[in-house]
């Protein structure tokens, strides 16, 4: 248990590490790492198949840096892994790590709940602000 004044982990990637049972203390690095813009977009996605760097990038309406940011954190926190293939030009995918698959709950039912919350019109809305696409494919995931 930690008390109060002690430093705490502050990355989920530390918390495995440690090898010990996360406490309430510990839920401000799962929040963090849960609203952090962008993690949830790219696990949703990668949950759905969408695994190439540019076929991300086209779905979520997301610059390449940006994406590259993310997907580098999400690597380091061991979420999902890099691989690059050697096909006619290289072509680098991302692939979630069982980590990373542990979170396709948590994903439905955080979209579960935003349906509940303000129905399609919200998803819709959602959708439109990342590029249109995203946001059909979660009405129907959810359906």
């Amino acid at each position: 248990m930690t008390h109060h004044g002690e430093k705490t982990a502050r990355t989920l990637h530390d918390l495995s590490e440690t090898g010990t049972e996360p406490d309430h203390a510990d839920c401000p690095a799962a929040y963090h790492f849960l609203g952090t813009r962008w993690n949830l977009h790219i696990i949703s996605a990668l949950l759905d198949g969408y695994t190439g760097f540019t076929e991300i990038a086209l779905l979520l309406n997301l610059n390449s840096r940006t994406l590259a940011e993310r997907l580098k954190h999400l690597e380091l926190e061991g979420i999902v892994v890099r691989q690059v293939r050697n096909q006619i030009s290289v072509r680098i995918d991302y692939e979630l790590t069982a980590k990373g698959q542990a979170l396709r709950e948590v994903v439905s039912e955080i979209q579960k709940w935003a349906m509940h919350l303000g129905g399609p019109a919200a998803m819709e809305v959602i959708g439109e602000m990342n590029g249109g696409r995203y946001a059909e494919r979660e009405i129907l995931q959810i359906g």
